[in-house]
């Protein structure tokens, strides 16, 4: 053989013999165990959503909630709805406040004392609405007052 054909047989020997090497070092590799961490954490198992991550821990549902107020300057609405309607939007002082569902009861905690002005609609799949209010009254200090819907 002349030596062109040699060094290439030479070269071309060398880089089978790299490959084959770099296949072995390759295969000798361990394998992950089962009981290796994920490189993507399940959150779904864990319980916390990634919204969740930074808020406080949330209270115990099982527990009475304990009625507070901010002080003197503020009172309670409880809202009873009798109706077999969905109150859609319940309004208090002009703000909306929330919802409540059919034959539901609601309180507005924290509310302003003095002259309060409430108001409630429900929405029909037909295109209308149904009202309740406004109805004012006098909200006092430390007291609770009730609204029925009927």
């Amino acid at each position: 053989m002349t030596n062109a054909r040699l060094g290439w047989w030479a070269v071309s020997a060398v880089s089978v013999m790299t490959l084959i090497g770099a296949g072995t070092i390759l295969a000798q590799q361990p394998k992950p165990t089962k009981e290796a961490k994920p490189a993507v954490e399940d959150k779904a198992t864990s319980g916390s959503l990634a919204a969740e991550v930074g808020k406080p821990a949330a209270k115990n549902p099982t527990t009475a909630p304990v009625a507070t107020r901010q002080g003197r300057n503020s009172c309670d609405i409880h809202i009873d709805n009798r109706t077999q309607f969905v109150v859609h939007r319940v309004f208090i002082d002009g703000d909306y406040w929330g919802s409540i569902g059919r034959y539901g009861d609601a309180i507005a905690r924290d509310v302003s004392t003095g002259r309060t002005k409430i108001y409630a609609e429900a929405d029909f799949t037909d295109g209308t609405t149904r009202y309740w209010g406004p109805r004012w009254f006098a909200c006092d200090s430390y007291s609770t007052y009730t609204w029925v819907i009927q």
